[in-house]
Parts: structure tokens; C-alpha cells; sequence
């Protein structure tokens, strides 16, 4: 049968049609759907390059390569000035030294000799050999940090009314003999760290004895005090030009017992010590001494500062 002419399309064209325009229109969708959930992702954050560390930078000599990134090298960080307020006092002028020498040792009681040593001060004690307590004695001072020294007898002017003790430097001895005295006296007082003589106005004028003596000190390594029993003594010019170490009395404290005499020579010790610099002063193991020196030493502090001996030995 022939098709009329200007007829519509067939029922299955139709339904061909559609289908293909309902795909048509399901992918258009998916595709819009698509772009629509992209574009509201949020963009990535840049990447950003990590800071190279102030404190480490390249080896010293070391040239970078092309790639090799430089990296600043640390501060040095100055101190803040302190304000003026805190600013250091000044050091205050050091005190004049004050050495106090105590004779006499060996003989004493040991309870004396402890009493002495207790003074919370720097201070030497002289000790005489052969005698009951020198051992004893000397080791007493040890322990308590005072400096020993022996207390060398010697002949005095006057002998034999006044007598230095056993095994005394004596004026018509040889040289042989004499050394032989200062070398066992020295052996007989442990802990001694230097010599001071005992009488011996008779020797210390002598120059080519005590040159004998200061030998045998010198020997030691030890140093010397001349305590100045002669006005004439030669002791210290002579222990000079050997080299061994040496220092005078000028002071000595109690010829006269009574505390008002000491106190006397005390208060003149004290202003040669203000005006050189520097004094030694002799007392002895009395009890009378021990119990000025009690009362003297406590109220001196401030005015002073106590040294040994071998402090003062140039």
C-alpha cells in the first residue's frame, strides 16, 4: 500500500525518537552535574618552602653549590650594660699586716699552750728544742694552723748567768760543732717552717757564725727571724746576702708582765704596723701574756689583718 502523502511518522519512529532525546538529556545532566561538584572543592593551599635555621649555616671554607641554599649565621648577643646602681664598690685598701710571735714554747703545760692556740687568728709560735713539752707543743699549733718555728738557743752575753739551755749555739764552739747544734736543733722541733733565735746576744753580732747558722737554715729551705735580743745583731743584714728569706722584730711585748704595759706595747705596734705597712712583735708563753692577748687581739680586729711570720720574710 502506498504511503499517503504529508502523513505523520509512525508510532515506533516516535518512541525511537524519544528514548534517544531522554539519553540525550540523562548524560547532559551528568555531565552539568559533574562540573558543578568540581567547582566547589576548595583550591590546595601553596606549598610553602620551610625557613632555614639561624644557627645553621655552612661549614667554615665551605662554597655552597648551585643548589645548596645559604642560611644566615647567628647573632652574637652583647650583654646589656648593668645600670649604675649595680655597679662593683671599689676594693678597699688592704689592711697593714700584723705578725705576733710567741717565744718560749717546750716548756709550758700543754693546757697553756692549747688556751693560746685557740685565738681565731693567724699567728707563729717559736718552740725550744730538748725541752719536756716541745713536741707536744709543736704538734698542738699544727693542728690549730698556726706556723711553727724553732726557737734556736743561743749564747747570750752574760753566760753563765743567763743560760740558753742544752745544746746551745755557744761562741767558742768550731764551725763543725755549731753546725752540727743548728741541724739537731732543727731536727728536734717537727713542723718548723722557720728559725728565730733564743738569747744569743753573743752570736747574732758574729758574722762568720751566723753565717754558719744561716747556712744550716738556708739548707732547710726555711726562713729567719731575728728577734733582736742585740742592738748590734748582724743576723739579718747576713741572712740577706745568703738569700734566706728574713724579717726583725720591732716590737716586743711584755718585758713588763702588767696588762697596762702590754696594752702599752700593743697600741705602739699597731701604729708602726699603720705607718710601714707591716710589724712583728715577740711575746712569750706566760699566762699573764695569754690573758692580754685575750683582751688585745679581739678588739684589734678590723684595724689589722694578722699574718704569720713567713709572711712578712723578704
Amino acid at each position: 500500500m502506498k504511503r499517503r502523502k504529508g502523513s505523520s511518522p509512525s508510532t515506533p519512529a516516535l518512541l525511537g525518537l524519544g528514548v534517544l532525546m531522554l539519553l540525550l538529556g540523562l548524560g547532559l545532566g551528568l555531565l552539568l552535574s559533574q562540573a558543578s561538584c568540581e567547582g566547589k572543592k576548595k583550591p590546595e593551599a601553596p606549598k610553602v618552602e620551610a625557613v632555614p635555621k639561624a644557627n645553621s649555616g655552612p661549614r667554615h671554607g665551605a662554597k655552597p653549590g648551585p643548589a645548596q641554599k645559604l642560611e644566615s649565621a647567628p647573632l652574637k648577643q652583647e650583654p646589656a650594660p648593668k645600670p649604675a646602681s649595680m655597679a662593683q664598690p671599689e676594693p678597699a685598701p688592704s689592711l697593714p699586716r700584723f705578725a705576733l710571735v710567741i717565744d718560749d714554747l717546750g716548756y709550758a703545760a700543754p693546757e697553756l699552750v692549747a688556751r693560746l692556740c685557740a685565738q681565731p687568728i693567724a699567728f707563729s709560735v717559736a718552740v725550744l728544742p730538748y725541752q719536756e713539752h716541745t713536741r707536744e707543743s709543736a704538734n698542738i699549733a699544727f693542728e690549730k694552723g698556726k706556723e711553727v718555728m724553732l726557737h734556736l738557743p743561743m749564747e747570750p752575753v752574760g753566760y753563765p748567768r743567763a743560760n740558753p739551755g742544752p745544746d746551745a749555739v755557744m761562741f767558742n764552739l768550731s764551725e763543725k760543732e755549731i753546725r752540727a747544734r743548728v741541724r739537731k736543733a732543727l731536727d728536734d722541733v717537727p713542723h718548723g717552717m722557720g728559725t728565730n733565735n733564743h738569747m744569743g746576744s753573743r752570736i747574732t753580732p758574729d758574722k762568720p757564725r751566723m753565717t754558719w747558722v744561716l747556712q744550716e737554715i738556708k739548707a732547710r729551705h726555711g726562713f729567719f727571724v731575728d728577734s733582736r735580743t742585740e742592738k748590734e745583731s748582724v743576723a739579718f743584714d747576713v741572712a740577706k746576702e745568703l738569700g734566706v728569706p728574713t724579717v726583725q722584730r720591732k716590737v716586743f711585748l711584755d718585758d713588763d708582765k702588767e696588762f697596762v704595759a702590754m696594752e702599752k706595747q700593743w697600741e705602739r705596734a699597731l701604729a708602726i704596723a699603720k705607718k710601714e705597712g707591716e710589724v712583728l712583735i715577740i711575746g712569750h708563753i706566760y699566762p699573764e701574756t695569754v690573758e692580754a692577748l685575750e683582751k688585745l687581739i679581739p678588739r684589734t680586729k678590723g684595724e689589722v689583718r694578722f699574718v704569720k711570720a713567713g709572711d712578712l720574710v723578704k
